[in-house]
């Protein structure tokens, strides 16, 4: 994982949305971790889940996205490097 200078800690994050296009309506889901450090040690395994109806029959998208922090003086700041934070759409199911 290629992180911003000065990352000390990240976040990962997930989502996923159930969209009624015709209705104008959705359902939508989310899980992330715990603000974890940043560290040449591999991390432990990240399970994260977000739940939507069961067996609906409309598209659901699901989306995934990390996050980095820098630590300062026991303070967390998000590093707003939009090349490095990124969210991106990991599956569309249309039934």
């Amino acid at each position: 994982m290629a992180a911003p200078t000065g990352t000390t800690h990240f976040k990962m994050v997930i989502g996923a949305a159930e969209v009624d296009f015709a209705n104008e309506t959705s359902v939508f889901e989310s899980d992330e971790t715990a603000i974890l450090p940043y560290e040449a040690a591999k991390t432990a395994q990240i399970d994260l889940s977000a739940v939507v109806t069961a067996n609906s029959i409309l598209p659901v998208i699901q989306v995934i996205g990390i996050e980095f922090y820098q630590e300062v003086n026991g303070e967390m700041y998000p590093l707003k490097n939009g090349s490095y934070n990124a969210l991106s759409v990991i599956d569309v199911d249309i039934v």
